[in-house]
């Protein structure tokens, strides 16, 4: 199978440049598009639970901050970033939704080997909900 258009899904952590870059050079050995999008989270009732707080989604400084901060690591590609896509909700639902929207056929998420992803897997969360095909890169902090 031939993918063609991958789609990077970052938390903005401090690995999303290595993140993309495993995009692009799955992406540039394809000659896939290629898009990198952030979901905000943060006002869902699951993580309001956890003590995470709601964001006022009226501030503008918030979304021009995070597109800021997207555009920073798009500079760092290694080949051309097509689209960059800001969601907000449920991170599965609006993964499938921007996928299906943007004819994303491969979505790249990475997962961190450490004891709080053990508990809150994204990872697990996307090869259950996901309904595109899913490529999860392992993050190791050594």
């Amino acid at each position: 199978m031939t993918y063609q258009h991958i789609l990077v899904a970052t938390d903005l952590g401090e690995d999303a440049e290595f993140l993309l870059g495993k995009g692009a050079k799955l992406a540039g050995a394809l000659n896939a598009r290629l898009s990198l999008i952030y979901i905000d989270i943060h006002h869902t009732g699951y993580y309001a639970e956890l003590g995470v707080g709601e964001y006022n989604y009226t501030d503008r400084t918030f979304s021009e901050r995070v597109k800021n901060m997207l555009n920073a690591i798009k500079d760092h590609s290694s080949y051309p970033v097509e689209e960059v896509i800001i969601g907000r909700g449920d991170l599965m639902e609006e993964l499938n939704r921007a996928a299906k929207e943007k004819g994303c056929d491969l979505i790249l998420f990475g997962h961190h080997h450490d004891i709080w992803s053990r508990w809150v897997s994204s990872a697990r969360q996307a090869i259950n909900h996901l309904q595109v095909d899913l490529l999860v890169v392992p993050i190791d902090k050594k």
